[in-house]
């Protein structure tokens, strides 16, 4: 494995470090909210319970097996835990959040083939807007790091979910960064910055990711308090 293939994969990694437990968190509380109180009144409530059951001891296997890699017993029941959600509850929110699970796994495993496929079951289950940009921007990753780049590109380009912009351009700035085309990631960069800025909120990673490339982040004037000098 070349040193930049390494340096790809270890991207990743810190992508999932740093936005995968916040995520799935996320993920799984609206789930259990919306998603799962939705699939509750409408399909089988006892499978809902059933599958909120799972995935709460695969969460457990997962916090066993983050703390010791090398724990079998660990490995074992969460990947056991998962394919159940998959294959007996795969209409509940849980067992999309279960393969996002095992698709971190994988990729902590280094097994990219892995990964990859437990994120295109994600996609192909037809999941919210919300989780499907997460899967896909995700595969992305996975794919750019398998020497992919094209495909990984084509397949951002197929996103178009008003609102996950930033998100979206931000994977491709990081792709096409990787690929040497400096003046294309500054374009899908700045496009990102323009939407989160638009939406006052700050992205400390991205405007180090834009310094990278050479590209300024432009100054954010504060509105005036009461009392300042406005003159």
């Amino acid at each position: 494995m070349s040193q930049h293939d390494e340096e790809q994969i270890e991207n990743i990694k810190r992508f999932w470090q740093d936005y995968g437990t916040p995520i799935l968190v996320g993920l799984t509380l609206a789930a259990s909210t919306f998603g799962g109180w939705n699939y509750w009144q409408a399909k089988k409530a006892d499978d809902a319970s059933k599958a909120a059951v799972v995935f709460q001891e695969m969460l457990s296997a997962a916090q066993r097996s983050q703390l010791n890699p090398q724990d079998t017993a660990a490995n074992t029941d969460l990947h056991r835990h998962g394919r159940t959600l998959k294959e007996d509850f795969s209409g509940t929110p849980f067992a999309r959040n279960a393969a996002l699970l095992l698709a971190r796994q994988a990729v902590d495993r280094d097994d990219l083939p892995e990964a990859e496929k437990q994120l295109r079951w994600v996609i192909e289950s037809k999941p919210d807007e919300a989780l499907r940009v997460v899967a896909t921007t995700r595969l992305a990753r996975v794919l750019a790091a398998q020497k992919k780049p094209d495909e990984a590109l084509a397949l951002l380009a197929k996103e178009k979910q008003p609102g996950f912009e930033p998100t979206v351009d931000e994977v491709r700035g990081d792709i096409l960064q990787s690929q040497g085309k400096i003046e294309d990631a500054r374009k899908a960069y700045q496009s990102a910055w323009d939407a989160l800025n638009a939406r006052d909120e700050k992205h400390p990673l991205l405007e180090m990711k834009m310094s990278d490339v050479g590209l300024a982040v432009p100054a954010v004037k504060k509105p005036l308090t009461d009392g300042a000098d406005a003159s």
